[in-house]
């Protein structure tokens, strides 16, 4: 089972660099290309998958799927920066949002669903399918909206994304993205254990609490778009940022006192809603300042947010003492330090700085 549970570290690992790499290539050859080819490397990477017949196979195939898959994440990002002017940004990110957000907790009750009539290799034949049909959707469906003329040579990757980090608006943006992206996936890593061993509750109980968490994160995505009639995106970063901070500490005192497992599921479901309104506005933010190199600010936002997930899982993992209070207390450590990066990043340098 550990060697098996391996290959999602794999994916994860060429998630992370497979999308430094397709920024550069969307700000130099367009949007639609790489994302055909990358759409391929995931498809022939799913087929591999089907087939392995060791787990060592396993790994290599799931990290080229990573590599083929993360393609799509950062082109849509940079695709709508192309496409929509600014102040039509927030709302088609927060689209992307409530997708990105909910697929995390919807994938796994779907993969259960199909593992419950067919083998494991079905699985890996649901994303083939799913990838050839997302091929095809853009091959005849999706526009070019990469302008040849605004075409960047891709140079010194490097110092291209040392450029981009410049930007602060980016960079603190990106971090608390990351923290909140972490603070869900330590949901998801632990609500097996707090849900049914320490609540007791049965395997279909577990997935109607995934559901209606992911319902949550559904409504939150669609209310940033509400909030900014009354006031503006880093304010309701903020508000959030706020609200999730304030329930983690609840939370973490009713787990210290062993409350009712409906009380922490109730304070649950109110700590992880601020995580939808999060994405899309932080988001929003990031990518911004950004225009003729959106696909790289892209590339590395998504980046940025897999590490600091990975590492706020890592934190968890390491405080992790079989207790639900060591999950609550990984819930207050998100909290404090997306607060932390919300308060001291100054949003200066938000011109962005060009690839030379």
């Amino acid at each position: 089972i550990a060697a098996v549970q391996l290959s999602l570290t794999t994916f994860l690992g060429g998630f992370a660099v497979g999308q430094l790499f397709w920024g550069p290539l969307a700000d130099r050859f367009g949007r639609k290309r790489p994302i055909l080819i990358s759409l391929s490397i995931f498809i022939l990477a799913s087929v591999a998958c089907m087939y392995v017949t060791s787990v060592e196979q396993l790994w290599v195939a799931r990290f080229i799927q990573a590599l083929g898959g993360c393609g799509g994440v950062v082109i849509s990002r940079a695709v709508v920066t192309d496409y929509f002017d600014s102040s039509k940004t927030l709302k088609i990110f927060t689209l992307l949002a409530l997708i990105m957000s909910v697929a995390p907790i919807v994938g796994p009750l779907i993969g259960n669903g199909i593992l419950s009539v067919w083998s494991w290799r079905a699985v890996f034949g649901t994303m083939l399918i799913l990838g050839v049909m997302l091929f095809l959707l853009s091959l005849f469906f999706l526009p070019e909206t990469r302008a040849k003329q605004n075409r960047k040579p891709v140079g010194n990757v490097v110092r291209n994304y040392l450029n981009i980090l410049k930007v602060r608006q980016f960079t603190w943006y990106a971090l608390i993205a990351g923290v909140a992206n972490g603070a869900l996936m330590v949901y998801v890593g632990n609500a097996p254990f707090l849900i049914m061993e320490y609540g007791g509750l049965s395997g279909n109980a577990f997935s109607i609490i995934f559901a209606v968490n992911a319902a949550g994160l559904m409504v939150a995505s669609y209310l940033v778009n509400v909030l900014q009639r009354y006031t503006t995106t880093p304010k309701v970063v903020k508000y959030a940022l706020g609200v999730m901070f304030t329930v983690s500490v609840i939370l973490l005192a009713a787990m210290y006192f062993n409350a009712s497992i409906y009380l922490i599921l109730i304070l649950l479901f109110f700590f992880i809603f601020p995580i939808g309104i999060l994405f899309p506005a932080t988001t929003e933010l990031a990518m911004k300042p950004f225009t003729d190199n959106s696909g790289a600010a892209s590339a590395l936002f998504g980046s940025i947010q897999l590490l600091i997930a990975f590492l706020c899982t890592l934190l968890a993992g390491f405080f992790n003492d079989n207790t639900i209070f060591s999950i609550g207390l990984a819930f207050v450590m998100c909290g404090i330090m997306a607060l932390f990066f919300v308060f001291s990043g100054k949003e200066r340098n938000t011109i962005p700085v060009p690839f030379r």
